[in-house]
């Protein structure tokens, strides 16, 4: 895999590896990253997983134009994007909590890979936005996942204009968790990500299963599902060895994590 990077572990990293390219996202990345997802959040082992990239300039400048460009039939045109969207859903649906940690361009598809991840923490120095319209494209896939961030109105104003926005104004209209100095980026996701694994991975899994489920219902439907899961939680043996670990005052020994 060249174009991207793996550590496994518990708490497991994905690395976009074409910095040369501001880790523009072409077909085979794109497959090699549906795949390792898919491969990860099966892995029992681990709990967490990190995306980032390498290089300093760029997360990712979103689509590789140069493959795009060769693209000159409705089929081959639909299969690109479709992947894409196939790579935002597979992120979304993957049973552990994902982080994203973005720096410097990120545009366009690299955007919507940014808001897909379930947790996101962003560099000051970031440039984000949609310019896909400057190039005669439109945001169709990524437009989804952003507009659950930002809201409709801030999405179509992006995708519209092809404006480039600070990672500033991007973090006040609610589209990062944390936004801290590029030095830091790195550390501050594992921070997080460390934060998570100390957690039950079972408890976790079942807690964006039931966040996931609840978007876009309203209040009495969310309560009505959640009063569900909070029962088969409760009755889990990661709960019991969790209530069991906090009167005995130590450290929880998670069944799921064994």
């Amino acid at each position: 895999m060249n174009n991207i990077e793996v550590e496994s572990g518990a708490i497991s990293r994905i690395w976009l590896n074409r910095p040369a390219v501001r880790n523009a996202l072409n077909g085979q990345t794109i497959q090699e990253l549906i795949g390792t997802f898919e491969r990860l959040g099966q892995d029992p082992t681990v709990h967490v997983i990190i995306l980032s990239a390498r290089g300093e300039k760029a997360f990712c400048a979103g689509a590789d134009l140069n493959e795009v460009a060769t693209l000159r039939d409705v089929e081959s045109v639909r299969t690109y994007f479709s992947l894409m969207a196939q790579l935002i859903e597979t992120i979304r649906s993957v049973k552990v909590p994902v982080i994203g940690a973005a720096f410097g361009y990120t545009l366009a598809g690299g955007m919507g890979l940014a808001a897909a991840c379930d947790i996101l923490i962003a560099a000051d120095n970031g440039s984000f936005g949609l310019p896909e319209v400057k190039i005669g494209l439109f945001p169709m896939v990524v437009m989804a996942p952003i507009t659950q961030l930002i809201g409709p109105r801030r999405t179509l104003e992006l995708a519209l204009t092809g404006r480039i926005i600070s990672a500033q104004e991007l973090h006040q209209w609610g589209f990062f968790n944390q936004l801290v100095p590029f030095s830091l980026l790195q550390d501050k996701a594992w921070e997080v990500a460390d934060a998570i694994n100390q957690g039950s991975p079972f408890i976790a899994q079942m807690g964006k299963e039931a966040w996931r489920h609840i978007q876009g219902m309203d209040t009495s439907q969310a309560m009505d599902y959640l009063k569900n899961m909070v029962s088969l939680v409760a009755l889990s043996e990661d709960s019991r060895e969790g209530i069991l670990a906090f009167q005995e005052k130590r450290s929880p020994r998670w069944p799921s994590a064994q």
